[in-house]
């Protein structure tokens, strides 16, 4: 069986089309490597691009990303609601099939060390690749973002693992790493007081007092007028799909960005519920959930068997499985 990782790069720029796409458009091709998905948030600006391949061709692609997005994302005139310290903020190597978590965890490596001395750039290892415990997670690492980051690499306990103690002057930082799958899920509120949202997020997450697997922050996303948005997939014969869509805000929302450190000890619902719950006491209704990127089936079966009650229901009774 081939060895299969997912690699899943977050870039920061989700309003300017061109640059993402000029960002992208190397990974088409890339030998080894298919792209799978990549969507982008003004808001946040910020874009998630997920693809799978073999250590070779990823480490190819990882390259060929950081070339373009180093180029063409200049940090100093960055904004989003996202916290980031670099073009590309995070750059995750996830085991999918025929392949343990140390082989992600050297291809990081491998790529960190390139990626730092071809670009010139401070990396930060985290999760599985972490040198220590202070480390492991990219909130920790991403504290202070972009404008705080010169002075917090003075701080010895912050020296990057490769490349420069400094910034790079317009790329800023990165972070790499090995971790197990990720889901990266938002849930949206029908308010506009962005303290509902903070005072929710710190009840959820685990770093203060909520569900340990799960990261979590509140944030105010402005109203913005009716505009395009699309997204670019493949379909079932490896054939690219542009969707077309709209967004559109009456008001701002304030919204509750998650990441989901593992979803088989912290379901999707569980929290989801959670928050329906701490919002009702504001008040405050969920009014649309979003998923960023990937997630396995697996995650959102079994919030359909909780929702519908299906408690005897095997993943073998859902027919696309099945052919």
């Amino acid at each position: 069986m081939a060895a299969l990782i997912e690699w899943v790069p977050n870039i920061s720029e989700g309003r300017r089309g061109d640059v993402v796409e000029a960002c992208v458009e190397p990974l088409k091709s890339a030998e080894g490597v298919k792209l799978l998905d990549y969507s982008s948030d003004p808001d946040h600006n910020r874009s998630v691009i997920t693809c799978v391949g073999d250590p070779e061709g990823l480490k190819t692609a990882t390259l060929a990303l950081y070339e373009r997005a180093v180029e063409l994302i200049d940090m100093n005139q960055h904004s989003g609601a996202h916290s980031r310290i670099g073009a590309v903020d995070v750059s995750p190597y996830v085991p999918v099939r025929g392949v343990p978590m140390s082989d992600c965890d050297a291809l990081a490596r491998e790529c960190a060390q390139a990626v730092s001395e071809r670009f010139n750039l401070p990396v930060y290892l985290y999760r599985e690749s972490a040198a220590a415990p202070h480390r492991q997670s990219q909130s920790d690492i991403r504290k202070g973002e972009y404008e705080g980051l010169a002075e917090k690499m003075k701080d010895p306990l912050w020296k990057p693992d490769y490349g420069p103690d400094m910034p790079h002057p317009t790329a800023g930082a990165t972070i790499m790493g090995a971790r197990p799958f990720l889901i990266a899920f938002n849930v949206n509120l029908g308010t506009t007081d962005v303290r509902i949202g903070r005072r929710i997020a710190k009840a959820i997450r685990g770093s203060s007092g909520g569900f340990i697997h799960i990261q979590g922050a509140g944030f105010y996303l402005e109203g913005r007028e009716e505009g395009p948005v699309s997204v670019k997939t493949y379909d079932e014969h490896g054939a690219m799909v542009t969707h077309h869509g709209s967004f559109s805000r009456e008001t701002g929302v304030v919204q509750i960005s998650m990441n989901f450190l593992d979803y088989t000890k912290t379901p999707l619902h569980r929290v989801v519920e959670t928050i329906r719950r701490e919002a009702a006491r504001y008040g405050v209704s969920i009014i649309q959930t979003e998923l960023i990127g990937l997630a396995p089936a697996d995650a959102f079966i079994k919030a359909a068997k909780w929702y519908m009650q299906v408690d005897n229901m095997k993943n073998s009774q859902i027919i696309d499985f099945q052919i």
